[in-house]
Parts: C-alpha cells; structure tokens; sequence
C-alpha cells in the first residue's frame, strides 16, 4: 500500500476512478457529473486543497480530501450556526476534511489511520470534520484515539440524521493508539 498525494492535475485526471471509489464507500450523490462539479471540483478550487490517495499498485482504493475553510462557505457557516460564534472563532479557520474513506477490502488494518495522518502531514492549523454522531463507529473511534474532540453537532447536509462536528486542536498531531 502506498500513500501519496495528488497534484491538480491528477484529480482532474483521474476524477472517474477517483468517483468510483467515491461512490462504492459513500453511495450518496446522484450522478458523476453533480459529484465532479459540485463536489471535488469546486473543493479542489479553494485555499490550500489538497488530496491524499492510497494506492494498491496504480490504483486508488482510498481518498480522503481537504482545505482550507473560509467564511461564506457551506461547511464553515453551518459549523458557526451550531456552535455559535465565540466556540467558532476558537477554531475556525481551520484544515476542513472533507472526505476520508477506504474500499471495504483495505479497512481494519491500520490503513484509514494511514490515510488520515498522510492527508494531515505538516498541517498545524486547527483541524475540523463532520462525522456520524454514534462513538462506537470506527471513523469515530479513529479519530477520538488520534486525539480529536467532540465540538457540537448539526444536521447532516440532506436534514436526515445529525452529525457531529470533531475538531483537533492546533499542533495536535497524531497520538499513540492506546488500544
């Protein structure tokens, strides 16, 4: 397994396998072209993006994908709204991930944690995510045991179910596992 990043070019380049991956983990956007447009595109457009992939030989298996939030953007307004302006002017700006996900065949062996620390390589700034809001999901105990924080909750972007909001502290890089 090999972990590295993606230029620009390779993620416009490989956007229909990257999309593949995508929706064999995710499963939630409607078609390639609202996914490529409305998503990685417009993601990859924004202030220090940046895509971590791992590779089985040449082909991707896992994506994750991140940047840096601005005001006036979806996920940095619906954090505020949630947890209001004081607690969002303690960590935002911050590195928003986005995505992180691996094909079903390359979970439970240390490869998401892999994934997470390769895309956050070098990345001091605050650190913030969505993700689903239940503790004993792997995701969640992934990054609880790389020391993240529970920070609030909101409505997940389709209103079906909520999600919480995890931040990891400015320099608060990886942490030894302790299981």
């Amino acid at each position: 397994m090999e972990f590295r990043y993606l230029t620009d070019g390779e993620v416009r380049q490989r956007a229909p396998e990257i999309w593949q991956v995508y929706d064999a983990i995710f499963g939630d956007q409607s078609s390639y072209d609202d996914w490529l447009d409305g998503m990685l595109l417009r993601h990859a457009a924004r202030d220090h993006f940046r895509f971590s992939a791992a590779l089985d030989g040449d082909a991707i298996v896992g994506i994750s994908w991140g940047y840096l939030g601005a005001p006036g953007q979806y996920y940095t307004e619906s954090v505020r709204a949630a947890i209001g302006d004081a607690a969002a002017d303690l960590w935002q700006p911050a590195f928003e991930i986005v995505e992180l996900g691996l094909l079903p065949a390359y979970r439970g062996s240390g490869n998401g944690r892999t994934l997470l620390r390769h895309l956050l390589d070098g990345i001091d700034e605050r650190v913030m995510l969505s993700t689903w809001d239940d503790d004993t999901d792997p995701a969640v105990r992934l990054y609880l045991s790389e020391g993240w924080h529970r920070i609030g909750t909101h409505p997940k972007a389709d209103g079906s179910r909520p999600m919480q909001i995890m931040g990891r502290p400015r320099g608060g890089g990886p942490q030894l596992r302790k299981d």
